[in-house]
Formats: structure tokens, sequence, C-alpha cells
């Protein structure tokens, strides 16, 4: 079952990424995702835009970095 504050948060994020330009993307990548994304040759959520991957996988690591914050009472 999901939170109200992590389905907040996951909308934040899908937000942000979307109103990213596709450099501010790539560059908002670690350099483990960065490394992930050079190396894909498409599937079947994405076809062969290597871009909407990326977004996908900048999502998946700015949720990530959300739940490792630590909250108000440490």
């Amino acid at each position: 079952m999901s939170h109200f504050s992590n389905d907040i948060a996951i909308d934040r994020i899908h937000s942000d990424v979307a109103d990213m330009n596709d450099m501010d993307v790539v560059k908002a990548l670690n350099d483990a995702n960065l490394s992930k994304v050079s190396k894909f040759v498409g599937n079947n959520k994405n076809g062969a835009n290597i871009i909407d991957y990326a977004r996908d996988v900048l999502v998946d690591q700015m949720y990530g970095d959300w739940l490792d914050m630590p909250g108000p009472c440490g």
C-alpha cells in the first residue's frame, strides 16, 4: 500500500524530470546511471529512445535519493 507522501514525492519528481530539457536530464544522472544509460539498446517500454530511458532512470535515481534523505527526527 502506498503512502500519500510517497505519491506526492513521485508526482513531483516526474513533473521535475518532465520539465527538464534533454541535456539537463543527462547532466543530472549520477556516474553509475550515466553508464547504465550509455549501454541502452532499446526495450519494449521506450523503444529505441535513449532520452526517454534516461528520464526513467533519473526518476528512479531521484526517488532513491528522496528515500535516503533523513527525516525530521534524524
